[in-house]
């Protein structure tokens, strides 16, 4: 479907009929966490036993932290594809995998919301970072995340980590 120069023919309209264009306007904000947020409050309701309040009162923040990461990675022109980082592309799939990996644990997990929130950085870890191929990316994403703590959760890593 190039422009015809150096041998390739024009594309006729006879054929070109046959073809639809589709776009589809992505998700705002907004609708992303209403369906993750039902996402979370649903996991919290199905576990077997009650957990505590300090975690479940942190489903809003987890769900908007979620999404604001997802969108800074996406954006960041650090992190952009290139030739040699093509597989930096992500969509909803990865986002959804971070809740999908923070619903497949159990209540016996966690002891209190510091655990909630060691879980949550190493789902994002799993899904962003672990694309990530050099240093000066990986290193990006962990300040990235780690920022994130420290203004939406007001938690600093070393305290949560121990290395």
């Amino acid at each position: 479907m190039l422009p015809p120069i150096g041998g390739r023919n024009v594309v006729t309209m006879r054929y070109l009929r046959h073809y639809n264009l589709i776009y589809v306007e992505p998700f705002d904000t907004e609708s992303l966490n209403k369906i993750f947020g039902n996402i979370l409050e649903w996991y919290f309701i199905s576990l077997p036993q009650a957990l505590p309040k300090a975690i479940t009162s942190m489903k809003e923040n987890i769900v908007h932290s979620t999404i604001e990461l997802y969108t800074k990675v996406q954006t960041s022109k650090e992190l952009l594809p290139t030739p040699a980082k093509s597989h930096y592309i992500y969509n909803l799939r990865d986002l959804s995998k971070v809740f999908q990996g923070i619903t497949k644990a159990t209540n016996k997990s966690f002891q209190n919301e510091n655990d909630f929130l060691k879980l949550w950085a190493h789902e994002c870890s799993r899904i962003f970072k672990d694309r990530l191929i050099s240093n000066e990316d990986q290193t990006f994403f962990d300040n990235l995340l780690k920022e994130m703590l420290r203004t939406n959760f007001k938690r600093d890593w070393s305290s949560l980590v121990q290395v």
